[in-house]
């Protein structure tokens, strides 16, 4: 199966920051947030609550900061090349890939054998993507709306109030954190269907070669066999 070589310039290196804060602050999000909807140690509950709370606005700054900086921060448009782009040109599906949705559906189901060659993700991919943070601003509104020092305030408690009160806000929130797990799981099979290339490029930030990609032209100019 072809592969197309993955490059640094795909994941700069401010993006693989927040990759690493986002993981670390999900995971410890549903670990407490289990604790506390389920407090098997009556006496951690302290400590995770405050993990908790602490790892909502981490989370919620480091999304913030992440679509904040696709507007100035440069990345690869897709494998295979080192020409960058403003990296919030590649959230949507490009003029390489659009038409592939059928396409890449089919073989995330295993319908199709061989992947399309397109620009960086598959369609699916991206479309999800742009959920996650508008899941991530509504996860920590539903966690204010529950926080005692804001629960109060006339912005949250509206909120509550809309929903049908604290007990539908809770439920509300401890069902995105399934929402959360979900995606986990799904994000983790889809970018590692073609490979643990790009992983190791994500976490390690190391390099591998495969097919060269022209962007411009959207063909494969060449294969690069080097391995970085």
């Amino acid at each position: 199966m072809a592969h197309l070589a993955h490059y640094r310039e795909a994941h700069p290196l401010p993006f693989v920051i927040t990759h690493w804060i986002n993981l670390v602050a999900m995971v410890l999000l549903i670990i407490t947030g289990f604790c506390i909807h389920f407090p098997f140690f009556p006496y951690f509950m302290g400590i995770a609550r405050g993990v908790h709370v602490f790892c909502g606005f981490v989370l919620f700054l480091n999304c913030v900061v992440r679509v904040i900086s696709a507007f100035f921060v440069k990345s690869s448009p897709t494998g295979g090349t080192r020409k960058q782009v403003t990296d919030v040109e590649t959230w949507l599906p490009q003029k390489d890939n659009r038409h592939q949705l059928g396409e890449w559906v089919l073989y995330y189901l295993f319908l199709r054998k061989e992947h399309p060659l397109g620009a960086k993700l598959g369609v699916p991919q991206k479309l999800s993507y742009l959920a996650i943070p508008v899941l991530i601003i509504v996860m920590f509104y539903t966690g204010l709306c529950l926080w005692g020092p804001t629960m109060n305030i006339e912005f949250f408690s509206a909120g509550t109030t809309l929903v049908g009160g604290l007990m539908s806000m809770r439920i509300i929130h401890y069902f995105l954190m399934y929402v959360f797990i979900c995606f986990m799981f799904i994000h983790i099979y889809l970018a590692n269907i073609e490979g643990f290339e790009p992983t190791k490029l994500m976490f390690l930030w190391k390099e591998h070669g495969g097919l060269v990609y022209d962007p411009d032209n959207h063909v494969i100019v060449g294969e690069d066999k080097l391995e970085h």
